[in-house]
């Protein structure tokens, strides 16, 4: 027993320690902390106004907002922060790590497009009629009609979308950004043993990954959306 906490000390100072790589870690967290709540709020804005454009009167701005969307989710996130680092921005030196936001805004905000068109749909237009029908302003509708009832079907879909949004940002490391998932790399090539740094970035990830969702879930409880608690 003793040889085996011998061993485990061991392999936890040469992982986190040792030439103080635990700092490797820490900077590795807050750039995926930065990249992931960046691009998901970002992205969030940006699906609004997809959504707005795919649901607009003019059937060319519905076309060409499709078009572009489903470009953007088909191609994969890597390639896509590629093309955007090293051929669109490359010849103006933009920092790569604005173009990675800009890349993974574009990307989390066409699915966050489709996520907020499919939760307007399911208001019945019955229910804005009537609303109308009672004398409601077209924001008295929006706030007390549509929204309550957009937000309520969005939610769980919206939440999941932040995890996938945490997950595309562990490819940034092949364009040299000091992620998680490169911390790790890194660490794992210097000691030889990629088992405790995969391990404590597995764990990170979990936490915030819980950690947000935990947040998001108190949102979808009725006291939160106006009405009792659940």
């Amino acid at each position: 027993m003793a040889e085996f906490f011998d061993e485990l000390y061991k392999q936890i100072y040469v992982t986190f320690i040792y030439e103080s790589r635990w700092r490797f870690f820490v900077d590795g967290f807050w750039m995926t902390l930065l990249l992931t709540f960046s691009s998901f709020i970002l992205g969030t804005l940006i699906g609004i106004l997809f959504c707005k454009l795919k649901m607009s009167g003019v059937r060319w701005v519905r076309w060409v907002t499709k078009v572009f969307t489903s470009f953007l989710i088909q191609i994969p996130t890597l390639v896509l922060l590629m093309l955007l680092v090293y051929i669109v921005f490359g010849s103006i030196s933009l920092p790569v790590v604005i173009s990675v936001i800009i890349g993974l805004t574009l990307k989390t905000g066409c699915h966050m497009a489709d996520i907020f068109k499919t939760a307007v749909e399911t208001v019945a237009p019955g229910e804005v009629e009537a609303a109308r029908t009672l004398g409601m302003t077209r924001f008295q509708s929006l706030r007390y009609i549509i929204l309550p009832q957009t937000v309520k079907t969005a939610l769980p879909v919206y939440k999941n979308q932040f995890i996938s949004c945490l997950q595309e940002t562990s490819v940034v490391g092949y364009l040299a950004i000091m992620d998680l998932t490169r911390a790790s790399d890194i660490v794992s090539a210097r000691t030889f043993d990629a088992l405790f740094a995969l391990l404590a970035v597995t764990l990170i990830y979990l936490i915030i990954g819980w950690g947000v969702g935990a947040l998001i879930n108190l949102a979808e409880r009725k006291k939160h959306l106006g009405g009792e608690a659940q």
